[in-house]
This record gives structure tokens, sequence and C-alpha cells, in this order.
């Protein structure tokens, strides 16, 4: 005697078109909302963006002119003339929300804001990496506690200050990084945590070593 197979082909062909019809509505539904989004932010009128908690990098704390170095002196150049721009943190901000939050007219000028923040979080990353060539560690951490701090997206900047935290043995310091790191929207936020634990488990083998000695 044979399985019937064709009753079950055909409940098969009929779930799949209910499936299809499903996710024709949902994703329907989403291009409406999307585009009715789009509308309203396209009538958004300007809202006062002259009193938004605008990030200031402190140059006082970094350490300028500490080589005679071009690539270096160039970072520290630029990073000084974006220190007088309003820098904010617009990761993952769309185009859309932008114009909601604070208006079509604002647009533009939110547009530079954030891509001035992008652009210090990339040097701000690479002052770094020459501040570790230069075996000033204490500056290195400096430079990207204050890069972490603000929400930089640089993968390597958070690896990076794991690295020195270790090498300073600041093992409390560490923790607190791979618990801010878990609790972001970073991309390689998977990735960054990988690395950073295995930092942490070195660090905490070592101490257990020192303690037994």
């Amino acid at each position: 005697m044979g399985f019937p197979i064709l009753p079950f082909f055909l409940i098969f062909l009929i779930w799949l078109a209910f499936r299809l019809r499903s996710l024709d509505a949902k994703q329907k539904q989403q291009e409406d909302d999307f585009w009715a989004k789009e509308r309203q932010a396209n009538i958004t009128p300007a809202k006062d963006i002259s009193n938004l908690r605008y990030i200031t990098i402190p140059l006082e704390k970094f350490p300028l002119n500490f080589t005679d170095d071009e690539k270096v002196l160039e970072i520290e150049e630029e990073l000084k003339e974006l220190s007088t721009h309003r820098l904010l943190n617009l990761i993952g901000v769309t185009n859309t929300d932008l114009k909601l939050t604070y208006g079509v007219p604002n647009f533009e000028t939110m547009s530079k804001i954030g891509d001035d923040f992008d652009r210090v979080c990339v040097l701000l990353n690479a002052y770094a990496k020459e501040l570790m060539a230069a075996e000033r560690i204490d500056d290195v951490i400096t430079v990207l506690e204050f890069a972490v701090g603000v929400g930089s997206d640089i993968s390597e900047s958070y690896t990076m200050l794991a690295e020195c935290y270790e090498i300073k043995g600041q093992h409390e310091k560490l923790d607190l990084l791979r618990t801010q790191v878990a609790k972001s929207n970073l991309l390689l936020k998977n990735s960054i945590l990988s690395k950073i634990e295995s930092k942490t488990i070195v660090s905490s083998g070592e101490q257990m070593v020192d303690m037994k000695l």
C-alpha cells in the first residue's frame, strides 16, 4: 500500500500560498509605513538645535606635539579643526529620522554634524595607534576612553583599549568595557566581545597564578 503523498503535497501548496500572501502583505505594509513616515518627515518644520548637548573633544588632555612625525601632526591639526565644529553621535540615524527629529531645514546641517563625528572617530583611532606605537599607553587610554565613551563604532578602538587595560593590569576597567560593548548596538559587537573576553580570561588566569605564588 503506497503512502498517500498527494494530500500532503496539496496541503503544503495551500500553506505556501498563504505564507507568500502573508509575506507580501507584510512587505507592502512596511513600504506604506516607510513612505508615510517619509512624507511626514518632509513637512517637519525646523527644530531648535542651538541647545543640543554637543560633544566636545578634550584636546587639553591629549599629548599634542609629542612627536615631529608629519602623519601624527596632520591628525592633531585635523582634530583641532574639528574641535571647533558641532559634533553629535548620529550613527545609525536614518535621513528620514534626521528630518523628523530636527526638521527639514536642518537636514544638511545635522548631516554635516554627524559626518564630522564619524571623521573624529576615525582620527581618534588613528591617533591612538600612533600613540600605541610610541608606547604611550596612558595617552592611548585617555584618547580611546573618550572615543568609546561617545559611542565610536570603530571596533579596533575597543579592542585596542582592552589591550591597554590588560597591559596596565586594569582588570575592573576591562570588565566594564566588556559590559559596555555587550549592551551596545555595535555592528561587530560579537567579534569585539570575543576578543575582550579572551583578554579578561587571560587576565583572570594571571591573577589566580599570582595568588597561588
